[in-house]
Parts: structure tokens; C-alpha cells; sequence
């Protein structure tokens, strides 16, 4: 109990605020920050075009952690192709 209590403590952000209960109490209040933080990032996520599917896991797998990540870091938008409009010289 006490390596699951640090697991959770580490995913859920209590490790950084020296968060220190008994284990049983510590993975109760990281569960349930975590279900408490997972609809905020899967929102957050939808509005900047993210898969809610991916981010409802890792709002519940890692709470603090996934809600900054999908705060912080932007979503790569990869390159668009133009389609053929026939004025190119293959075209022809």
C-alpha cells in the first residue's frame, strides 16, 4: 500500500507539496483530485482539438501532470498538402 500510495502521490502532484498522510489516506485524496482533474483537462483538451478519448486516461492516470501538460504545450499541427488545382506542370 505504501508504493501505491507513492505512485499516486508522484502522478498526482503531492511528491512536489511535501504532501505527507498515511497511505491510505494519501491514495484517496490523489484519486480523487485525479477523477476531479480528468473532465477539466478532457475539456481543455476538446477546445484545442486533442483526442478526449487519450486525455480522459491521462487526466485519470495523472491528474496534475496531464492538466498542465495540455496547458502548456500546444498541439503540433503538421503541414497541409495543397491539392492539385491543375495549373501544375505535371498537369499538363
Amino acid at each position: 500500500m505504501r508504493f501505491l500510495a507513492l505512485i499516486l502521490s508522484i502522478t498526482s502532484g503531492f511528491a512536489l507539496m511535501r504532501y505527507r498522510l498515511p497511505p491510505v489516506e494519501t491514495v484517496m485524496t490523489s484519486i480523487v483530485v485525479d477523477l476531479a482533474l480528468a473532465p477539466i483537462t478532457v475539456i481543455i483538451a476538446y477546445r484545442r482539438n486533442r483526442s478526449t478519448r487519450l486525455w480522459i486516461l491521462l487526466g485519470l492516470s495523472f491528474g496534475a501532470w496531464a492538466l498542465a501538460w495540455v496547458l502548456i504545450f500546444p498541439l503540433r499541427r503538421s503541414v497541409s498538402v495543397r491539392p492539385d488545382d491543375g495549373h501544375s506542370p505535371e498537369a499538363a
